[in-house]
């Protein structure tokens, strides 16, 4: 008995926080229905669609969809048997159904998602220091993931659950390599890194994978894994240069698959050209001398009609010319945002349809998500504030622990920033729900930092 209470008493953290995510994983599952469940959007017709590409075909990367939701929406591919039978318009509303098929796919989001915001809160507890910051942080990210802002997404049968989900769990992974690496001083070859360091780069690239904004993070990353070259235990070691080469090549991959499928010109580009470029002389000029055909777009089109030798530069061109235009035009990139302010601050309430739950019960649940989901544009400005105090913190005190999380802090940040530019620009037809993932990206980034802080200034 003597040895069983020693052992509660030192390991009473671990209990606690266990018990916690038990908690969080009953009260997700018992909350939120069936976790089969699934509504339709509009979209859900071309990811069914771009699945029924050959498995080990180069058509499953350059199609209408991307390689990872086309590997989930296999379980479909039926098209006798896997009808979609449910689906809803965000004005309109519905109510989810259990789906032939299709239920597969909303279990396998729900799942995903549950285990990727309960390692999170676990491997977040196990780098901080203080037992008070330790639970609190486990609270903190599970009432945020498991309130409706977050967890009824998963039942949409679209891209954003995974979305959110892999960017979550390759957080996790690089936070756990991180400290293993920097703070305890495990060499990069130990066998648990390598193990760790490969589902990293899977679960990255497979979120990459998701949505083609999303490429634009391996530019980041690659940048931040180069810095750690600076440092003589990483440049010793053959493995940085070999994630980076790896990297760069799923960029290219990638790149080369969004160019030849089309789907970032046929119709996301179409609209942003429309709305930021055909109506304004200076902006048209701009590209024509990039090469831009001549084209006579009457007044109030929506969608101009391309004639054969517009359409042509269009599918070729349109991309890269307008990735220089909004480098070169910062003070037009700025003063849009600032413009449109308000669609930084959207809630996450599922538009899509009405959770079969009591009413009141759903009330109190969007409530709670309120208060860890803030509909207010100052969740950027105090993430800018936050990162800024630690990197000044880290290179102050050239502490390992501080300096770890500074690092994975401009991860996540500048991650989140590059996703939500190209999503904000990148069309501007259903900006709200595109540009939802990185949007909850710095609203979690913004309780993290703050638990740091707080473990911080409790450990001096």
């Amino acid at each position: 008995m003597r040895l069983f209470r020693a052992a509660i008493k030192e390991k009473w953290q671990t209990i606690t926080i266990l018990c916690l995510l038990a908690g969080g994983i009953w009260f997700r599952i018992s909350f939120y229905g069936d976790l089969r469940l699934s509504i339709g959007m509009n979209d859900t017709a071309s990811y069914i669609s771009s699945a029924r590409a050959p498995l080990l075909s180069w058509q499953l990367f350059a199609g209408q969809r991307l390689f990872t939701t086309n590997l989930l929406y296999k379980l479909v591919n039926n098209a006798q048997e896997c009808k979609l039978i449910d689906i809803s318009l965000p004005t309109k509303g519905a109510v989810r159904e259990i789906q032939p098929c299709f239920d597969k796919i909303a279990l396998l989001q729900n799942l995903i998602s549950i285990f990727a915001w309960c390692y999170l809160a676990w491997t977040t507890s196990r780098w901080l220091k203080n037992p008070f910051t330790k639970i609190i942080s486990v609270i903190l990210i599970l009432a945020f993931a498991f309130t409706p802002q977050i967890a009824e997404w998963d039942s949409i049968l679209s891209s954003e659950s995974l979305s959110v989900s892999l960017f979550v769990i390759s957080f996790a992974l690089l936070q756990e390599i991180a400290f293993r690496v920097s703070y305890k001083n495990e060499p990069l070859i130990s066998a648990i890194n390598i193990i760790l360091i490969s589902s990293w780069m899977v679960t990255f690239t497979l979120w990459i994978f998701v949505r083609d904004d999303h490429l634009y993070a391996i530019p980041i990353t690659l940048i931040l894994l180069s810095i750690l070259l600076f440092a003589k235990k990483y440049r010793q070691s053959k493995i940085p240069i070999v994630i980076i080469i790896l990297f760069f090549g799923i960029f290219v991959l990638g790149y080369i698959s969004a160019k030849n499928s089309l789907r970032a010109t046929h119709y996301p580009l179409e609209h942003a050209f429309t709305a930021y470029i055909f109506p304004f002389p200076v902006r048209v000029q701009f590209f024509k001398e990039l090469g831009m055909p001549d084209l006579h777009v009457p007044p109030n089109q929506q969608t101009p009609i391309f004639p054969p030798a517009f359409q042509k530069w269009f599918d070729a061109q349109a991309t890269k010319t307008y990735g220089l235009f909004l480098i070169a035009h910062p003070r037009f990139v700025i003063t849009t945002m600032l413009d449109q302010l308000y669609y930084f601050k959207f809630d996450s309430i599922q538009p899509y349809y009405t959770i079969p739950i009591d009413l009141i019960t759903r009330n109190t649940l969007n409530g709670m998500g309120e208060f860890f989901h803030p509909e207010s544009n100052s969740v950027y400005l105090l993430n800018i504030l936050m990162l800024i105090v630690l990197g000044l913190a880290s290179f102050k005190h050239r502490d390992s622990w501080i300096t770890s999380w500074a690092w994975l802090a401009c991860w996540i940040f500048l991650c989140a920033s590059i996703t939500l530019v190209v999503n904000f620009f990148g069309d501007t037809v259903g900006v709200g729900h595109h540009i939802f993932p990185p949007e909850e990206m710095f609203r979690l980034s913004m309780w993290i930092f703050l638990i740091i802080h707080m473990d911080y200034l409790l450990g001096k």
